[in-house]
C-alpha cells in the first residue's frame, strides 16, 4: 500500500502571511458548542440540580478560557520551556500552535470546581455531563493535529503510513514514513465518547463513575500510544506525556474504585431563583416546662 503524502495547509482560511483561521481552531469552537448543547439539555430536563440554561452558557465561556490558559501554560513551562525561554511575547502566541492536553484538562477541572461551588451544583454531575462532549472535541482536535503535521509518530513502513518529506508547510519535515498517531488518538477519543454516552444514557451510573472512567481510560490508552509517537524521553525511557498520562490513568483507576466503594455523593441543596439555598424543614419547637 502506498504511503499517504502529507501536504495539508494548516490554515482553513489565510488572511495574511502566517495569519488566518487554522484548522486547529475548529475543535475548540465545536467543543464549546457540544458542551453547551449537552449542558443546556441537562438543564431543560432537570438532570443537574441548580443548573440553568444561563449557567450553561457562562460555564462554556469560563471553561474554554481556563482550558486555553492551562494548555498553553503546560506547553510552554512544562514541556518546552527550553525552546521558549524568557520571551513573554512567545508565551502567549497561541496562534502559532502549542497547547498541551494535560494542562487544558487541569484548567477545565479548576473551572468546574470553582463554577460548581459558586452555583451550588454537584461537581460530579457537571464533569459527568461534559465527559462526552470533551471526548468528541479531543477526537476532532487530533484530526487537526494531523492536518497541522504535528505530534507525528515514529518511523513505520506499514499500511497507512504518512510521508511528510514533501510537506511545503513544515520547516523541518521528518524523513521516512511515520505512524499516523494523531488519527489513532482520534479514533480512541471517538470510541471513548461513544462508550461514555452509552453508559450515561442506558445505565445512569452514580456520580463520578463517568468522570473517572474517562480520565482513567484516556490516560492508560494514551500511555500505550506514546510508544509510537516521536517524542524525547525524560525518565525510565518514558516521555513526559507518558509520565503524565500514566499518573492520569492511575488516578482514574484509584478514584473509580473509591467512588464505587462509597455511598453516592449527595447533591447540594436546591436554590431558589434568587440563588439562595432552599430552606430545610423547620425543627419542631420545644415547649419549656
Amino acid at each position: 500500500m502506498d504511503p499517504i503524502i502529507h501536504n495539508f495547509d494548516p490554515f482553513l482560511l489565510r488572511l495574511g502571511d502566517g495569519f488566518g483561521i487554522r484548522w486547529y481552531s475548529l475543535p475548540y469552537m465545536l467543543g464549546m458548542l457540544f458542551t453547551w448543547l449537552s449542558l443546556r439539555g441537562a438543564a431543560r430536563q432537570g438532570r443537574i440540580r441548580n443548573l440553568t440554561e444561563e449557567d450553561s452558557e457562562n460555564f462554556v465561556l469560563i471553561a474554554i478560557l481556563a482550558a486555553l490558559v492551562g494548555a498553553r501554560f503546560f506547553h510552554v513551562f512544562v514541556f518546552e520551556f527550553d525552546r521558549y525561554g524568557f520571551d513573554p511575547a512567545a508565551w502567549i502566541a497561541v496562534w502559532r500552535g502549542g497547547l498541551a492536553f494535560h494542562g487544558g484538562l487541569l484548567g477545565i477541572v479548576l473551572a468546574v470546581a470553582w463554577f460548581a461551588r459558586t452555583r451550588g451544583i454537584g461537581i460530579y454531575r457537571l464533569t459527568d455531563r461534559i465527559a462526552v462532549p470533551v471526548a468528541l472535541a479531543l477526537a476532532l482536535g487530533r484530526i487537526a493535529n494531523f492536518i497541522n503535521a504535528e505530534m507525528y509518530g515514529t518511523p513505520w513502513e506499514g499500511p497507512f503510513c504518512v510521508d511528510y518529506s514533501q510537506n511545503e508547510y513544515m520547516a523541518f519535515p521528518p524523513e521516512g514514513c511515520r505512524h499516523p498517531t494523531q488519527l489513532y488518538e482520534s479514533a480512541k477519543n471517538f470510541g471513548l465518547a461513544g462508550v461514555l454516552l452509552l453508559v450515561r444514557e442506558r445505565f445512569r451510573p452514580r456520580p463520578g463513575v463517568l468522570t473517572w472512567s474517562f480520565i482513567g481510560a484516556y490516560g492508560w490508552i494514551r500511555f500505550g500510544l506514546m510508544y509510537i509517537r516521536e517524542e524525547r524521553t525524560v525518565v525510565l525511557d518514558l516521555t513526559l506525556s507518558q509520565v503524565f498520562s500514566g499518573l492520569m490513568g492511575l488516578l482514574g483507576l484509584v478514584m473509580l474504585i473509591f467512588v464505587l466503594s462509597r455511598d453516592p455523593v449527595a447533591d447540594p441543596p436546591e436554590r431558589d431563583r434568587g440563588g439562595q439555598k432552599g430552606k430545610g424543614r423547620p425543627r419542631p419547637s420545644r415547649k419549656k416546662r
